[in-house]
């Protein structure tokens, strides 16, 4: 790939339909090399919208990856779940929390597992990368109880957000080894992104949730949650709110901080309120509190 020019910055269209399609290609190998977590957790969520969903095809689609497997039952061992008894496997583990708070668990150790190198071409830590995503994810959990809509949906969304930017970071150190996202916040993040890799981070995120078969509210919601519109699906708009959510409560990515703006037409297309906004913030606040102390000794 060429080195950007100043007028990348500018000029946002991709023209080269084959070079569209090799990038489309290479994102999505990269997506099949992932850790299987994300596709389980993915997975997961629309199996337990199931009310009458079988304890044991969850327990068969977590037990695919045996890392995961063993951070949800030490989670479940923690001090806030602790029986009598410890958790030996991941039945007794479903049976002790309950599905919901399985989901929860599944969601937060595979985001660990994910991010668990950082994201070097972006300046973030792993710890910073598991934030955001996790507070993302509680922020679209809040929200989608709030709006009416799917919450296992939202807080699965929330945490699968950013898998675009991990594949491009994985691209960009294989083919621009050493190039870094400027530490600013003022940044066109698209345009830097689109630049050196000819393709968005959450254009990425489109291709790779679509690929692993989840909702098109999904992925069309992360294409396009920069700027939604009443166009773009509702979902997009949910997405932007809980991203100004991670933002205010110091947990969002520098680079993505201009995104993030509650406009009237923002509000307009997430069907909230600003008064209804903040009660999601402080809610999302005391759900991260509550799930640090569920990991404590875990």
């Amino acid at each position: 790939m060429r080195t950007p020019s100043i007028e990348d910055f500018v000029l946002f269209p991709m023209a080269d339909t084959t070079a569209a399609s090799t990038t489309r290609e290479n994102v999505l190998r990269l997506a099949r090399k992932l850790p299987a977590a994300p596709h389980i957790f993915g997975r997961l969520g629309m199996l337990l919208s199931n009310v009458n969903a079988d304890i044991e095809n969850i327990v068969r689609l977590v037990a695919v990856d045996s890392g995961l497997t063993g951070r949800v039952i030490r989670m479940s061992n923690s001090v806030y779940f602790r029986g009598d008894e410890p958790v030996r496997s991941l039945d007794e583990a479903v049976n002790r929390i309950g599905f919901r708070e399985m989901h929860k668990m599944v969601g937060v150790a595979m985001s660990e597992q994910l991010f668990q190198g950082g994201l070097p071409v972006y300046n973030l830590t792993a710890e910073e990368m598991w934030e955001n995503s996790v507070v993302t994810a509680l922020a679209m959990e809040r929200i989608a109880h709030a709006t009416g809509e799917d919450e296992g949906e939202a807080y699965t969304l929330g945490l699968l957000r950013p898998v675009g930017k991990l594949v491009l970071d994985m691209i960009l150190e294989v083919e621009h080894p050493g190039v870094t996202c400027p530490d600013s916040d003022t940044l066109q993040l698209p345009k830097w992104e689109r630049a050196w890799a000819d393709i968005t981070s959450n254009e990425a995120g489109a291709m790779i949730l679509e690929e692993w078969k989840m909702p098109e509210p999904m992925h069309g919601g992360v294409r396009h949650h920069y700027a939604p519109n009443d166009t773009s699906g509702r979902m997009s708009a949910l997405l932007h709110v809980a991203c100004w959510i991670t933002q205010s409560l110091g947990k969002g990515i520098k680079a993505e901080a201009i995104q993030w703006d509650l406009t009237d037409e923002v509000l307009a297309c997430s069907a909230l309120t600003r008064e209804g906004v903040a009660g999601c913030l402080q809610e999302t606040q005391e759900a991260l509190d509550s799930l640090k102390d569920r990991l404590k000794a875990a």
